[in-house]
Protein backbone atom coordinates (compact mmCIF):
# COMPACT_ATOMS: atom_id res chain seq x y z
CA UNK A 1 0.00 0.00 0.00
CA UNK A 2 1.25 3.37 -0.71
CA UNK A 3 0.38 6.08 2.17
CA UNK A 4 -3.26 7.39 0.48
CA UNK A 5 -4.23 3.84 -0.08
CA UNK A 6 -2.87 2.56 3.74
CA UNK A 7 -5.62 5.60 5.20
CA UNK A 8 -7.88 4.78 3.06
CA UNK A 9 -7.47 1.05 4.56
CA UNK A 10 -7.70 2.63 7.94
CA UNK A 11 -10.81 4.64 7.68
CA UNK A 12 -12.39 1.08 5.76
CA UNK A 13 -11.73 -0.14 8.92
CA UNK A 14 -14.09 2.32 10.86
CA UNK A 15 -13.47 5.03 13.99
CA UNK A 16 -11.23 3.07 16.34
CA UNK A 17 -13.91 3.24 19.28
CA UNK A 18 -17.09 2.30 17.44
CA UNK A 19 -15.13 -0.52 16.03
CA UNK A 20 -13.34 -1.06 19.50
CA UNK A 21 -13.69 -5.26 20.53
CA UNK A 22 -11.67 -5.68 23.32
CA UNK A 23 -8.88 -8.01 24.12
CA UNK A 24 -5.64 -9.12 23.47
CA UNK A 25 -5.66 -12.50 22.22
CA UNK A 26 -5.49 -10.48 18.16
CA UNK A 27 -2.91 -8.69 18.89
CA UNK A 28 -0.63 -11.11 20.80
CA UNK A 29 -1.44 -13.53 17.79
CA UNK A 30 -0.09 -10.87 15.36
CA UNK A 31 3.17 -9.71 17.94
CA UNK A 32 3.88 -13.55 17.85
CA UNK A 33 3.71 -13.85 13.78
CA UNK A 34 6.46 -11.15 13.88
CA UNK A 35 8.39 -12.48 16.49
CA UNK A 36 7.49 -10.78 18.97
CA UNK A 37 9.21 -7.46 18.00
CA UNK A 38 7.83 -5.54 21.46
CA UNK A 39 9.85 -7.77 23.41
CA UNK A 40 13.70 -5.94 21.59
CA UNK A 41 13.30 -2.56 24.04
CA UNK A 42 11.96 -1.69 27.32
CA UNK A 43 9.13 0.00 27.86
CA UNK A 44 6.58 2.57 30.29
CA UNK A 45 3.10 1.45 30.15
CA UNK A 46 0.61 4.64 31.05
CA UNK A 47 -3.12 4.54 31.65
CA UNK A 48 -5.70 6.47 33.16
CA UNK A 49 -8.59 8.83 32.34
CA UNK A 50 -7.07 12.01 32.21
CA UNK A 51 -3.52 13.48 31.62
CA UNK A 52 -2.05 10.01 30.41
CA UNK A 53 -0.98 11.98 27.09
CA UNK A 54 0.69 14.66 29.16
CA UNK A 55 2.82 12.54 31.43
CA UNK A 56 3.91 10.14 28.11
CA UNK A 57 5.06 13.33 26.57
CA UNK A 58 6.88 14.56 29.81
CA UNK A 59 8.32 11.15 30.26
CA UNK A 60 9.43 10.41 26.92
CA UNK A 61 10.78 14.41 26.79
CA UNK A 62 13.10 13.30 29.58
CA UNK A 63 14.19 9.79 28.71
CA UNK A 64 15.57 11.71 25.08
CA UNK A 65 17.11 14.46 26.85
CA UNK A 66 19.06 12.02 28.97
CA UNK A 67 20.30 10.32 25.70
CA UNK A 68 18.25 7.65 25.17
CA UNK A 69 16.62 6.75 21.35
CA UNK A 70 12.98 6.58 22.52
CA UNK A 71 9.72 5.69 21.02
CA UNK A 72 6.46 7.46 21.86
CA UNK A 73 2.80 5.94 21.04
CA UNK A 74 -0.39 7.82 21.61
CA UNK A 75 -3.70 8.74 20.93
CA UNK A 76 -5.80 10.03 19.35
CA UNK A 77 -3.89 12.63 16.79
CA UNK A 78 -4.93 16.05 15.95
CA UNK A 79 -4.05 16.30 12.34
CA UNK A 80 -2.61 13.63 10.88
CA UNK A 81 -2.24 9.67 12.16
CA UNK A 82 1.68 9.62 11.94
CA UNK A 83 1.47 12.20 15.52
CA UNK A 84 1.05 8.69 17.12
CA UNK A 85 4.50 7.13 16.16
CA UNK A 86 7.40 8.89 17.50
CA UNK A 87 11.25 8.38 17.59
CA UNK A 88 13.44 10.32 18.95
CA UNK A 89 10.62 12.89 18.68
CA UNK A 90 10.16 12.70 15.45
CA UNK A 91 6.37 11.09 14.23
CA UNK A 92 7.04 8.25 11.54
CA UNK A 93 7.10 9.76 7.55
CA UNK A 94 4.18 8.93 5.56
CA UNK A 95 6.17 6.22 3.22
CA UNK A 96 7.20 4.53 6.63
CA UNK A 97 4.08 4.38 7.65
CA UNK A 98 2.94 3.17 4.71
CA UNK A 99 5.29 0.04 4.32
CA UNK A 100 4.65 -0.51 8.19
CA UNK A 101 0.93 -0.57 7.84
CA UNK A 102 1.62 -2.66 4.33
CA UNK A 103 3.29 -5.03 6.98
CA UNK A 104 0.80 -5.56 9.10
CA UNK A 105 -1.78 -6.18 6.85
CA UNK A 106 0.12 -8.73 5.22
CA UNK A 107 0.39 -10.41 8.62
CA UNK A 108 -2.80 -10.16 9.56
CA UNK A 109 -4.04 -11.71 6.28
CA UNK A 110 -2.01 -14.44 6.40
CA UNK A 111 -3.31 -15.36 10.12
CA UNK A 112 -7.05 -14.96 9.47
CA UNK A 113 -6.31 -17.79 6.61
CA UNK A 114 -4.33 -19.77 8.79
CA UNK A 115 -7.38 -19.37 11.35
CA UNK A 116 -5.32 -18.18 14.00
CA UNK A 117 -7.47 -14.58 14.14
CA UNK A 118 -11.20 -14.82 14.89
CA UNK A 119 -11.19 -11.33 12.94
CA UNK A 120 -9.88 -8.63 11.60
CA UNK A 121 -8.08 -6.36 13.83
CA UNK A 122 -9.63 -3.10 15.06
CA UNK A 123 -8.39 0.14 13.86
CA UNK A 124 -6.64 1.27 17.46
CA UNK A 125 -5.40 -3.06 17.12
CA UNK A 126 -3.74 -2.16 13.82
CA UNK A 127 -1.98 1.22 14.85
CA UNK A 128 -0.82 -0.61 18.17
CA UNK A 129 0.65 -3.32 16.26
CA UNK A 130 2.25 -0.80 14.09
CA UNK A 131 3.85 1.28 16.76
CA UNK A 132 5.36 -1.72 18.56
CA UNK A 133 6.82 -3.16 15.43
CA UNK A 134 8.09 0.51 14.35
CA UNK A 135 9.69 0.64 17.74
CA UNK A 136 11.49 -2.93 17.17
CA UNK A 137 12.87 -1.69 13.45
CA UNK A 138 14.22 1.91 14.74
CA UNK A 139 16.06 0.11 17.66
CA UNK A 140 14.78 2.46 20.36
CA UNK A 141 16.15 2.43 23.76
CA UNK A 142 12.74 2.54 25.35
CA UNK A 143 9.06 3.23 24.49
CA UNK A 144 6.74 5.26 26.24
CA UNK A 145 3.47 3.83 25.00
CA UNK A 146 0.02 5.38 25.98
CA UNK A 147 -3.05 2.87 26.68
CA UNK A 148 -5.74 3.53 24.40
CA UNK A 149 -8.85 3.10 26.12
CA UNK A 150 -8.96 0.90 29.49
CA UNK A 151 -6.14 -1.06 30.36
CA UNK A 152 -6.86 -4.63 30.86
CA UNK A 153 -8.24 -5.47 27.80
CA UNK A 154 -6.57 -2.74 25.74
CA UNK A 155 -4.17 -3.79 22.44
CA UNK A 156 -1.22 -2.38 24.30
CA UNK A 157 -1.74 -4.56 27.43
CA UNK A 158 0.77 -7.06 25.51
CA UNK A 159 4.13 -5.44 26.75
CA UNK A 160 5.86 -6.01 30.03
CA UNK A 161 6.99 -2.49 31.14
CA UNK A 162 9.73 -1.56 33.43
CA UNK A 163 7.22 0.40 35.44
CA UNK A 164 3.32 1.46 34.75
CA UNK A 165 1.65 4.97 35.24
CA UNK A 166 -1.90 5.19 36.46
CA UNK A 167 -2.86 8.67 36.35
CA UNK A 168 -6.29 10.55 37.54
CA UNK A 169 -9.01 7.82 37.51
CA UNK A 170 -12.49 9.70 36.30
CA UNK A 171 -15.68 9.04 34.73
CA UNK A 172 -15.20 7.91 31.01
CA UNK A 173 -16.20 5.30 28.01
CA UNK A 174 -19.12 3.66 31.12
CA UNK A 175 -20.33 1.93 28.55
CA UNK A 176 -17.01 0.33 27.95
CA UNK A 177 -15.31 0.06 31.12
CA UNK A 178 -18.04 0.18 33.17
CA UNK A 179 -20.29 2.64 35.75
CA UNK A 180 -19.16 2.91 38.95
CA UNK A 181 -15.27 4.46 39.47
CA UNK A 182 -14.50 0.85 40.76
CA UNK A 183 -15.19 -1.08 37.82
CA UNK A 184 -13.46 2.07 35.93
CA UNK A 185 -10.52 1.61 38.38
CA UNK A 186 -10.26 -2.30 37.79
CA UNK A 187 -10.02 -1.88 33.87
CA UNK A 188 -7.36 0.93 34.59
CA UNK A 189 -5.34 -1.27 37.24
CA UNK A 190 -4.86 -4.31 34.84
CA UNK A 191 -1.97 -2.83 33.23
CA UNK A 192 -0.41 -3.58 36.47
CA UNK A 193 2.15 -6.91 35.98
CA UNK A 194 3.99 -9.05 38.56
CA UNK A 195 6.79 -7.64 39.46
CA UNK A 196 6.54 -4.18 37.70
CA UNK A 197 6.90 -1.24 39.95
CA UNK A 198 3.49 1.23 39.68
CA UNK A 199 3.58 5.02 39.68
CA UNK A 200 0.17 5.76 40.94
CA UNK A 201 -1.55 9.60 40.91
CA UNK A 202 -4.96 8.77 42.34
CA UNK A 203 -6.11 9.99 44.95
CA UNK A 204 -9.99 9.12 44.75
CA UNK A 205 -10.61 6.04 47.69
CA UNK A 206 -12.39 3.81 44.87
CA UNK A 207 -9.32 4.34 42.56
CA UNK A 208 -6.37 4.28 45.56
CA UNK A 209 -7.84 1.03 47.19
CA UNK A 210 -8.39 -0.62 43.76
CA UNK A 211 -4.58 0.32 42.67
CA UNK A 212 -3.59 -1.01 45.83
CA UNK A 213 -5.14 -4.29 46.10
CA UNK A 214 -4.17 -4.53 42.44
CA UNK A 215 -1.07 -4.02 43.20
CA UNK A 216 -0.48 -6.27 46.60
CA UNK A 217 -2.01 -9.51 44.96
CA UNK A 218 0.79 -8.79 42.02
CA UNK A 219 3.87 -8.18 44.31
CA UNK A 220 4.28 -4.91 42.45
CA UNK A 221 6.24 -2.14 44.28
CA UNK A 222 3.32 0.96 44.58
CA UNK A 223 4.65 4.81 44.08
CA UNK A 224 1.66 6.58 45.24
CA UNK A 225 3.06 10.40 43.92
CA UNK A 226 -0.20 11.96 46.13
CA UNK A 227 1.58 10.41 49.18
CA UNK A 228 5.38 10.31 48.24
CA UNK A 229 6.21 13.97 46.64
CA UNK A 230 5.62 17.29 47.61
CA UNK A 231 4.28 19.93 45.25
CA UNK A 232 4.90 23.63 46.00
CA UNK A 233 3.47 26.60 43.58
CA UNK A 234 6.21 29.33 43.31
CA UNK A 235 4.82 31.05 40.46
CA UNK A 236 2.59 31.69 37.70
CA UNK A 237 3.01 33.12 34.13
CA UNK A 238 0.36 32.74 31.46
CA UNK A 239 -1.46 30.16 33.17
CA UNK A 240 2.61 28.08 33.18
CA UNK A 241 3.34 27.10 36.42
CA UNK A 242 6.57 27.31 38.35
CA UNK A 243 7.15 24.80 41.14
CA UNK A 244 9.68 22.80 43.88
CA UNK A 245 8.87 19.28 43.37
CA UNK A 246 10.20 16.81 45.99
CA UNK A 247 10.36 13.33 45.68
CA UNK A 248 11.63 10.38 47.65
CA UNK A 249 15.23 10.76 45.33
CA UNK A 250 15.97 14.58 45.25
CA UNK A 251 14.68 17.81 45.09
CA UNK A 252 13.68 19.84 42.36
CA UNK A 253 13.71 23.24 43.08
CA UNK A 254 11.74 26.15 40.34
CA UNK A 255 10.95 23.68 37.80
CA UNK A 256 9.50 25.75 35.04
CA UNK A 257 6.30 23.93 33.78
CA UNK A 258 5.71 24.28 30.07
CA UNK A 259 2.62 23.18 29.66
CA UNK A 260 -0.29 24.96 31.08
CA UNK A 261 -2.95 23.84 33.79
CA UNK A 262 -2.10 23.34 37.59
CA UNK A 263 -2.72 20.36 37.04
CA UNK A 264 0.38 19.94 35.33
CA UNK A 265 2.50 19.75 38.35
CA UNK A 266 0.60 16.23 39.21
CA UNK A 267 1.33 15.16 36.09
CA UNK A 268 4.73 16.10 36.08
CA UNK A 269 5.48 14.43 39.38
CA UNK A 270 3.86 11.36 38.08
CA UNK A 271 6.77 11.57 35.23
CA UNK A 272 9.61 12.63 37.06
CA UNK A 273 8.58 9.32 39.66
CA UNK A 274 8.12 6.87 36.70
CA UNK A 275 11.53 7.90 35.27
CA UNK A 276 13.14 7.70 38.65
CA UNK A 277 12.16 4.32 39.13
CA UNK A 278 13.97 3.13 35.74
CA UNK A 279 17.06 1.33 37.19
CA UNK A 280 18.64 0.42 34.11
CA UNK A 281 18.14 3.51 33.09
CA UNK A 282 20.41 7.10 34.68
CA UNK A 283 18.52 10.23 34.19
CA UNK A 284 20.30 13.01 36.25
CA UNK A 285 18.37 16.20 37.57
CA UNK A 286 19.76 17.86 34.42
CA UNK A 287 17.76 16.04 32.19
CA UNK A 288 14.72 16.04 33.90
CA UNK A 289 14.78 19.64 33.63
CA UNK A 290 15.74 20.00 30.19
CA UNK A 291 13.40 17.38 28.95
CA UNK A 292 10.75 18.89 30.79
CA UNK A 293 11.41 22.47 29.34
CA UNK A 294 11.33 20.99 25.86
CA UNK A 295 7.98 19.17 26.55
CA UNK A 296 4.93 20.29 23.88
CA UNK A 297 1.34 18.61 23.92
CA UNK A 298 -0.73 20.41 21.38
CA UNK A 299 -4.85 20.31 21.96
CA UNK A 300 -4.66 21.12 25.79
CA UNK A 301 -5.15 24.49 27.34
CA UNK A 302 -3.15 25.78 24.58
CA UNK A 303 -3.67 29.35 23.99
CA UNK A 304 -2.61 31.22 20.24
CA UNK A 305 -3.02 35.04 19.51
CA UNK A 306 -5.67 34.34 17.03
CA UNK A 307 -7.94 36.26 15.22
CA UNK A 308 -9.25 36.63 18.85
CA UNK A 309 -7.28 35.34 21.47
CA UNK A 310 -8.05 31.43 21.17
CA UNK A 311 -8.03 28.77 23.78
CA UNK A 312 -7.98 25.01 22.56
CA UNK A 313 -8.47 22.00 25.00
CA UNK A 314 -9.87 18.63 24.02
CA UNK A 315 -12.05 18.72 27.69
CA UNK A 316 -14.20 15.41 26.64
CA UNK A 317 -15.72 14.49 30.15
CA UNK A 318 -16.73 15.89 32.78
CA UNK A 319 -13.29 15.71 34.88
CA UNK A 320 -11.48 17.28 32.10
CA UNK A 321 -14.25 20.05 31.51
CA UNK A 322 -13.95 20.95 35.68
CA UNK A 323 -10.31 20.96 35.41
CA UNK A 324 -10.43 23.70 32.24
CA UNK A 325 -13.44 25.50 34.59
CA UNK A 326 -10.83 25.54 36.93
CA UNK A 327 -8.37 26.98 34.69
CA UNK A 328 -10.46 29.64 33.35
CA UNK A 329 -11.49 30.77 36.91
CA UNK A 330 -7.63 30.90 37.87
CA UNK A 331 -6.79 33.21 34.79
CA UNK A 332 -9.81 35.62 35.76
CA UNK A 333 -11.60 35.49 31.97
CA UNK A 334 -14.58 37.32 32.17
CA UNK A 335 -15.52 36.64 28.89
CA UNK A 336 -15.86 33.58 27.18
CA UNK A 337 -16.98 32.30 23.88
CA UNK A 338 -17.21 28.79 23.21
CA UNK A 339 -16.61 26.56 20.45
CA UNK A 340 -18.17 23.39 21.17
CA UNK A 341 -18.95 20.03 19.77
CA UNK A 342 -19.16 16.35 21.28
CA UNK A 343 -19.12 12.83 20.23
CA UNK A 344 -22.35 11.36 21.51
CA UNK A 345 -21.25 8.85 23.31
CA UNK A 346 -19.94 10.97 25.76
CA UNK A 347 -21.19 13.01 29.12
CA UNK A 348 -22.48 15.73 27.36
CA UNK A 349 -24.82 17.31 30.26
CA UNK A 350 -21.92 16.73 32.38
CA UNK A 351 -19.55 18.27 30.62
CA UNK A 352 -21.91 21.06 29.39
CA UNK A 353 -22.87 21.29 33.54
CA UNK A 354 -19.06 21.77 34.23
CA UNK A 355 -18.04 24.88 31.32
CA UNK A 356 -21.60 26.20 30.06
CA UNK A 357 -22.19 28.80 33.46
CA UNK A 358 -18.66 30.54 32.16
CA UNK A 359 -19.78 31.14 28.98
CA UNK A 360 -20.59 35.02 27.32
CA UNK A 361 -22.18 32.58 24.46
CA UNK A 362 -21.59 29.00 22.82
CA UNK A 363 -21.63 28.17 19.73
CA UNK A 364 -22.59 24.34 18.77
CA UNK A 365 -20.93 22.42 15.53
CA UNK A 366 -21.67 18.99 14.75
CA UNK A 367 -18.20 16.76 14.53
CA UNK A 368 -16.85 15.58 10.99
CA UNK A 369 -17.29 12.27 12.68
CA UNK A 370 -19.44 9.23 12.73
CA UNK A 371 -20.06 9.47 16.61
CA UNK A 372 -20.43 13.38 16.01
CA UNK A 373 -23.72 14.13 18.65
CA UNK A 374 -26.37 16.07 16.66
CA UNK A 375 -26.76 19.97 17.68
CA UNK A 376 -30.14 19.52 18.79
CA UNK A 377 -28.66 16.91 20.86
CA UNK A 378 -26.67 19.12 23.09
CA UNK A 379 -29.09 21.44 23.38
CA UNK A 380 -31.54 19.05 24.41
CA UNK A 381 -28.98 18.46 26.92
CA UNK A 382 -28.47 21.91 28.45
CA UNK A 383 -31.42 23.27 27.50
CA UNK A 384 -30.91 25.87 30.84
CA UNK A 385 -27.79 27.61 28.95
CA UNK A 386 -30.20 27.56 25.36
CA UNK A 387 -30.39 31.56 25.51
CA UNK A 388 -26.51 31.82 25.32
CA UNK A 389 -26.49 28.74 22.51
CA UNK A 390 -25.79 29.35 18.43
CA UNK A 391 -26.22 26.89 16.14
CA UNK A 392 -23.45 26.23 13.59
CA UNK A 393 -23.43 23.09 11.03
CA UNK A 394 -19.83 23.22 10.40
CA UNK A 395 -16.87 23.73 12.90
CA UNK A 396 -15.34 26.50 10.66
CA UNK A 397 -18.42 28.75 11.02
CA UNK A 398 -18.59 28.04 14.45
CA UNK A 399 -14.68 29.50 15.38
CA UNK A 400 -15.83 32.47 12.58
CA UNK A 401 -18.58 33.52 14.73
CA UNK A 402 -17.48 32.74 18.21
CA UNK A 403 -14.57 35.64 16.92
CA UNK A 404 -16.81 37.66 15.13
CA UNK A 405 -18.68 37.63 18.76
CA UNK A 406 -16.02 37.90 20.83
CA UNK A 407 -14.32 41.26 22.04
CA UNK A 408 -10.31 42.06 21.99
CA UNK A 409 -10.45 41.42 25.77
CA UNK A 410 -12.53 38.31 25.46
CA UNK A 411 -11.10 34.75 24.82
CA UNK A 412 -12.81 31.68 22.44
CA UNK A 413 -12.35 28.08 23.82
CA UNK A 414 -12.43 25.70 21.17
CA UNK A 415 -13.41 22.21 23.49
CA UNK A 416 -15.37 19.23 24.20
CA UNK A 417 -13.39 17.18 21.75
CA UNK A 418 -10.18 16.44 20.39
CA UNK A 419 -11.41 15.58 17.20
CA UNK A 420 -12.92 19.17 17.36
CA UNK A 421 -9.51 20.71 18.31
CA UNK A 422 -7.63 18.80 15.59
CA UNK A 423 -10.03 20.00 12.78
CA UNK A 424 -9.59 23.75 14.30
CA UNK A 425 -6.27 24.32 15.06
CA UNK A 426 -4.60 24.71 11.40
CA UNK A 427 -7.17 27.27 10.93
CA UNK A 428 -6.45 29.14 14.07
CA UNK A 429 -2.80 28.92 13.83
CA UNK A 430 -3.85 30.29 10.11
CA UNK A 431 -4.35 33.75 11.99
CA UNK A 432 -1.80 33.70 14.27
CA UNK A 433 0.60 36.26 13.98
CA UNK A 434 4.34 35.40 13.38
CA UNK A 435 2.72 31.94 11.85
CA UNK A 436 2.21 29.35 14.96
CA UNK A 437 3.38 32.32 17.88
CA UNK A 438 1.45 31.03 21.00
CA UNK A 439 -0.15 34.01 23.50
Amino acid sequence: MNHKETLEFLKRRGNEVQTMHLGLHRTRAVMRALGDPHKSYASIHIAGTNGKGSVAAMAESILRHAGYRTGLFTSPHLLRVEERFRVHGDPIGPRRFAALATRIQKTERALLGMKKLDRCLTTFEFLACSALLYFAEEKVDIAVVEVGLGGKLDATNVIRPLVSVITRVAYDHQNYLGNSLTKISEEKAGIIKEGVPVVSGCREEAPRRVIRNRAKKAGAPLLESFNECRITIKGETRGRYCVDLETPVRSYRNLRLPLAGEYQAHNAALAIRAVESLQSFAVGAGDIRRGMTAVRWSGRLDEYMSRRRTLLDGAHNPDGAQRLRDYLIQRKENEVHFVFGAVRDKNIRGIGAGLFPVAASIHLTPLANTRSAATDEIVALNKKYRSKIKIHTNMRQALYSAWDQCSPEGLVVVTGSLYLVGELLPVVQKYTASGNKKA
